[in-house]
């Protein structure tokens, strides 16, 4: 047994267990604004912003394009920085980078609430509020991307590779939970449009204490002090895993980033209301994404790509019923479906692509798919709130092609090997 393995080994469940909170905390963070932002950012009327080009007469109206752009901006900061975040991991230590995150979190979150209550309460508006809640994102960013590639590689660090499917599998199930559960906190603005953040925050703060009491410290990966040589991101050895996550990725932010404008329109209610059901939905999603771990990943002895080629189809078929969906329960069992997809194809490109790396370079792989999740989460929302602007239903029919790409595509690649 290693030493990290050994290190783990001592705490055992409580070990384990904080680092699955750490995971579940990031995944919630990077989407539960994703719920509230499309009420939100009608209440701070951004979608009615028009900005006019200098020396010139030319004027542009985003409109719901100004909203889904903060989410974009915040997941480009995220990609940029990310990877290095999981470089430093390999040479100061993967627990200070885990902890140093999630209160960097609750310090963004605060920061973000700050000003959008200035803009709920009339002292900001306009460009200058615009402005400001891209500043303080962008910082939310930075702090928070530092906890998902440090719990990665620890996970890495402390399992064998015979193991290691099963732990990523589950930690970036945790992973996929959160990124589910986050939207579901949408039900509290019942109270207040911030009160979901302020509650994500508090959940942050609380898993950041126990990461420092209960998991333990392991031994840097890069114990000779010198720089880490850079992974590119089109390495050979698990450039495939990289264009799936970022497919996958992009076409989760399209979803999650106009939903919460779909359930408005389409079924024609209020902003809270909207998000009430929107929160509802992702409970399904969770409690799907579940089914698939406990279900189908925990009892899977295959290869970790012939879960993603089970779980794709799953994701398709929801992407087709949300652009045809009229009635809530059509939207209900499109995000179960949607669920129980992410749950199998979220684990598998992820243990894919860390058997094929040294142990010395988890880190820095840890950072890239954590940045190529961010890069998907800019894309996806740019790419959906343009579409949203010329039909509702366009985000999900786009989805349904690419996604149909995918398989098929795959399903060429198996057979050329074949032969």
């Amino acid at each position: 047994m290693s030493n990290s393995a050994a290190a783990a080994g001592k705490s055992g469940f409580k070990a384990m267990f904080t680092l699955y909170l750490a995971m579940m905390c990031v995944g919630m963070g990077q989407t539960v604004v994703f719920a509230i932002l499309p009420m939100l950012g009608r209440e701070l009327h951004l979608d009615l912003l028009v900005f006019n080009l200098p020396c010139s007469d030319i004027v542009i109206e985003p409109r719901e394009l100004a909203i889904t752009s903060l989410s974009a901006l915040t997941a480009f900061v995220f990609f940029v920085v990310a990877p290095k975040w999981g470089r430093l991991s390999d040479r100061w230590g993967r627990k200070p980078l885990i902890i140093f995150g999630l209160f960097g979190y609750v310090a963004g979150t605060l920061a973000f609430n700050g000003v959008a209550y200035l803009g709920l309460s009339g002292a900001l508006v306009g460009t200058t509020l615009f402005v400001c809640l891209i500043i303080s994102r962008a910082f939310h960013a930075v702090v928070m991307s530092a906890t998902h590639p440090a719990s990665a590689a620890y996970m890495v660090d402390v399992t064998s590779v015979y193991e290691r499917t099963k732990g990523m599998g589950k930690l970036q199930a945790c992973n996929q939970l959160g990124v589910m559960v986050g939207p579901a906190l949408a039900w509290f603005v019942t109270f207040n449009y911030l009160a979901p953040l302020y509650i994500q925050a508090a959940v942050a703060l609380i898993v950041g204490l126990l990461v420092c009491l209960y998991l333990p410290a392991i031994p840097p990966a890069n114990t000779t002090g010198r720089k880490q040589a850079k992974l590119a991101y089109f390495d050979p050895r698990y450039r495939k895993f990289i264009i799936l996550g970022f497919i996958i990725y992009s076409l989760l932010g399209m979803v999650q980033q106009t939903l919460g404008f779909y359930f408005q329109d389409i079924l024609a209610i209020d902003g809270v209301r909207a998000a009430q059901l929107f929160s509802s939905a992702m409970v399904v999603s969770s409690v799907a994404i579940l089914l698939a771990q406990f279900g189908v990943v925990r009892s899977y002895s295959g290869l970790p790509m012939g879960l993603l080629r089970i779980g794709l189809p799953f994701m398709l078929l929801s992407y087709l019923l949300l652009a045809n969906a009229t009635a809530l329960w059509m939207l209900y069992l499109a995000m179960g479906l949607f669920g129980f997809g992410m749950g199998l194809t979220g684990p598998s490109f992820t243990a894919s692509a860390t058997m094929a790396v040294e142990s010395h370079e988890q880190g820095g792989l840890a950072g890239l798919i954590g940045a190529i999740a961010g890069l998907g989460f800019m894309f996806g929302p740019l790419i959906g709130g343009g579409l949203y602007r010329l039909s509702p239903s366009y985000p999900y029919w786009c989805s349904a092609l690419v996604m149909t790409v995918v398989i098929l595509s795959l399903s060429i690649l198996d057979k050329s090997r074949k032969k």
